[in-house]
């Protein structure tokens, strides 16, 4: 089973603004990116134009908004180098101040940010510039602002916000009551943690599965030999397997399955279904699955070092695996996968 990511990612994100109101949505406009979920909240990045994939350094302009009448805004600024001065619109200063940046996970951290109304004055002060320019130790980096215009309206047309007063661009006299509340994220199913299975009655489970499942497996193996593979309790009557079949660079194949503790040899394909926005892609890349919280997740990279793929979690619901959690970022922006566009999102229960 080989695939070659990055033409995925392509494909993935090549969807266009004509399916603003299907969600989840990922969409490339000019020199930026917009990702909506299934609850309709938004994400919309600069994108680094193919003729600055050169430029040193890079760096990346973030606007997220909740769904809803209240959606919130924030805005935040993520930089490799560490920024050593306030960001310039087309070389002049910003009006409105930022503040220090607070996501901080991987090796791009968020140099500053904004929320609220300070974010929203942001956005008007942006939204007719051409390039924002950011010191930096090391230089000056540039990001272009060619597509944001269109990443917002897209945006607001997403969330129902067009000619509201809650717009971010074609603000009208509309109130924010006229905007459609946030559908409601699906339920995560919820976890009991059975036993976990012994060594022994791990690799019995393994072993059955391997054999009964060879014509299934065999197939997709590169290399001669059986695949190396690991056994989970599901429950107290069914295991999961997850047989990892080739390796590519920095991403694997796998087969999962589930089996009957009592009878593993009666093993069937695990039941994973696609999460919309990545159809006809199974767990890939690196698998595993957490005993403590039943989740089963994949975690692809486009390239070695990271900073772009896309992420997909389930979770186990006593018949086969739930959707939970999806994320994707289809140009190489050096982000942490935790700063990754969602695409699909659950609501654990309380």
């Amino acid at each position: 089973m080989t695939r070659s990511t990055l033409a995925l990612l392509v494909a993935l994100a090549a969807s266009s603004a004509s399916a603003a109101e299907q969600v989840p949505l990922y969409s490339n406009l000019k020199d930026w990116l917009v990702a909506c979920d299934n609850t309709r909240q938004c994400t919309a990045m600069s994108n680094a134009a193919e003729n600055q994939a050169d430029a040193t350094p890079r760096w990346s302009l973030s606007v997220s908004r909740e769904a809803g009448p209240k959606g919130a805004v924030r805005v935040g600024l993520f930089s490799y180098n560490e920024a050593s001065g306030q960001p310039l619109l087309d070389g002049k200063p910003l009006q409105v101040k930022l503040q220090p940046g607070q996501l901080t996970e991987g090796s791009v951290p968020e140099v500053y940010s904004v929320a609220g109304a300070d974010a929203e004055a942001l956005i008007a002060e942006l939204r007719n510039g051409q390039n924002l320019l950011l010191p930096t130790a090391y230089g000056n980096a540039v990001t272009s602002l060619n597509g944001m215009s269109a990443a917002l309206l897209l945006m607001d047309s997403v969330q129902g916000r067009l000619g509201t007063t809650t717009a971010l661009l074609r603000k009208g006299n509309n109130p924010a009551s006229s905007v459609p509340p946030a559908p409601a994220a699906p339920p995560a199913p919820t976890w009991q943690a059975p036993k976990p299975l012994s060594e022994v009655e791990s690799k019995r489970v393994l072993n059955a599965v391997i054999t009964a499942m060879r014509s299934d497996w065999e197939k997709d193996m590169v290399e001669d030999g059986p695949p190396e593979g690991q056994a989970f309790a599901l429950s107290d009557r069914e295991a999961l397997v997850i047989l990892k079949t080739e390796c590519g660079a920095y991403n694997c194949a796998y087969n999962l399955y589930q089996a009957p503790l009592d009878q593993p040899q009666q093993a069937r394909k695990a039941s994973i279904p696609e999460i919309p926005v990545f159809e006809d892609l199974p767990p890939h890349g690196s698998v595993e699955f957490d005993p403590a919280s039943g989740d089963l997740s994949s975690f692809t990279l486009a390239m070695g070092m990271g900073g772009c793929g896309f992420t997909q979690r389930w979770r186990y619901d006593g018949k086969g695996f739930a959707p939970i959690h999806a994320s994707m970022l289809g140009t190489c922006l050096g982000l942490d996968s935790a700063y990754w566009p969602v695409l699909w999102r659950t609501a654990e229960k309380r």
